[in-house]
């Protein structure tokens, strides 16, 4: 993720709304959550992959009653990374890893937090790896850092995925926090692509917090 393109990004194009009949027949319903007094339902097809966050109350979208979308993800099964195509097996032998190459959520709600919330059920209910995309604009970078800063539920780690090594690149693997790796060695900007091969990892943080108390 690392090159940084300033402005907006183009916005991914997914349906706005879902029938009950699509939910069932194509989704996973993971997570019921309550935010301002309303029900949203985090759902995800694993096959395409995608997943979105929806009003769990129906609401008539011309003439017929349907799930309403408020955030969205659309997202690539990764099975190799890096120019030097590394199996992503090298590094999570039990978990899938999905790429995220869009984020949308209704301008409306962008305040309620349901980006975090869409990465953070994916990662703990559904036990994948989630990855950035190698280019991002400047809300995908601010989405970030807020979870690594903030997410009690999510790890952050900055992978070199042409050389296969975490950072700071010696082997060992420095959990990110939003601040404590300086931006210049996470994301160069647009036309500068030094940083292309730089992606952000989440991973689930109890599983971190389990793997670094066996090896101490």
């Amino acid at each position: 993720m690392p090159v940084l393109i300033r402005g907006d990004s183009n916005m991914i194009v997914m349906p706005l709304s879902y029938s009950a009949s699509a939910i069932a027949r194509s989704f996973e319903v993971i997570e019921e959550i309550t935010i301002a007094e309303k029900r949203y339902l985090i759902i995800f097809d694993k096959k395409t992959p995608r997943a979105s966050i929806v009003k769990a109350e129906l609401e008539d979208v011309g003439g017929e009653l349907r799930h309403v979308a408020v955030a969205m993800l659309e997202l690539n099964n990764q099975k190799a990374i890096g120019d030097n195509v590394i199996s992503v097996e090298r590094f999570w032998e039990d978990s899938s890893v999905l790429q995220v190459e869009g984020v949308c959520v209704d301008r409306r709600y962008q305040e309620l937090g349901f980006a975090t919330q869409l990465y953070e059920a994916l990662v703990i209910k559904c036990g994948v790896i989630l990855m950035s995309d190698n280019t991002q604009y400047e809300g995908g970078k601010a989405l970030w850092q807020k979870i690594a800063k903030s997410s009690n539920a999510l790890s952050v780690f900055i992978l070199d995925s042409d050389a296969g090594l975490f950072f700071p690149y010696d082997g060992t693997k420095a959990i990110y926090d939003g601040i404590s790796i300086p931006e210049e060695k996470i994301w160069s900007v647009h036309p500068d692509v030094e940083h292309f091969g730089i992606v952000l990892i989440a991973e689930d943080k109890r599983r971190i917090e389990t793997l670094t108390f066996s090896n101490e």
